[in-house]
């Protein structure tokens, strides 16, 4: 399979944003279609917008009528730093075919492996094939270098979708970084960015996914993903699929 070509970029940190809290209405994980309503934006922002109707309602956890989502805290951001990369947010499911030979990954990529490079070392690399996406790492033993793979997000032509294979300990939205290259939980925030990363760049509710995967693989399981049922995520729908001690999540667009 061919490889594509990873370029260097400039590094820099996650950015947050501070907002303030309202009294949101509320949807279930499957995030109803709220119609009707306009975007207002948040104060003191250029990049978050709240989403509400006629009669003052600030929606939380829906998609509006223009097809973007509306986070859990009624925030709608027009786009999330993941990585020193600037994913712009989705108003469409981004399927399979859409994604053709994965060349709308290789810019994101590109930022994305530099940061870990910056940070990892030769613990993490991150690489864009013509239908896959891998994250993987170096591993010696009896003086023999493996590279083996950590997170992956594959084509899935059947579906029209992806399975994004986990071998890894993810670090959930801990923010907290501390010790040296090659610390576990050091190594865990990261992989998680890059699971961040994955979903973000396909599903309009990327971050609610990403959990979704991380509490089944945690064994939390928030969401109640089943093994072999499709289960609804938002924009998404998921199933977990034996894999020899890795973690296999099919996921595909729930329309």
């Amino acid at each position: 399979m061919k490889k594509k070509s990873i370029m260097l970029a400039a590094a820099g940190v996650v950015a947050a944003i501070s907002i303030s809290f309202y009294a949101f209405s509320s949807y279930a994980a499957g995030a109803s279609f709220v119609r009707g309503g306009e975007w207002v934006p948040v104060e003191n922002t250029n990049n978050a917008w709240y989403y509400v109707t006629s009669d003052g309602v600030k929606h939380s956890d829906c998609f509006s009528f223009d097809g973007y989502y509306v986070e859990s805290n009624g925030v709608r951001l027009l786009s999330k730093q993941i990585l020193d990369v600037d994913v712009p947010m989705r108003n469409t499911w981004l399927t399979a075919a859409e994604s053709g030979t994965f060349d709308c990954f290789v810019p994101g990529a590109t930022q994305i492996q530099k940061k870990l490079q910056s940070v990892m070392g030769k613990y993490r690399t991150l690489t864009v094939y013509s239908n896959n996406i891998r994250l993987t790492s170096l591993v010696q033993s009896n003086n023999t270098t493996y590279v083996v793979d950590r997170l992956a997000l594959y084509k899935n032509s059947d579906i029209n979708g992806y399975s994004i294979m986990v071998a890894t300990s993810l670090g959930g939205d801990r923010k907290a970084m501390s010790g040296v290259v090659g610390n576990v939980d050091l190594m865990a925030y990261y992989d998680y960015e890059v699971l961040r990363y994955f979903t973000n760049s396909i599903s309009r509710n990327g971050d609610l996914l990403a959990s979704a995967i991380y509490s089944h693989w945690q064994d939390t399981n928030a969401q109640n993903l089943e093994l072999g049922e499709w289960v609804a995520v938002g924009d998404t729908l998921v199933r977990y699929m034996p894999a020899n001690g890795q973690g296999l999540y099919e996921i595909k667009p729930n329309f």
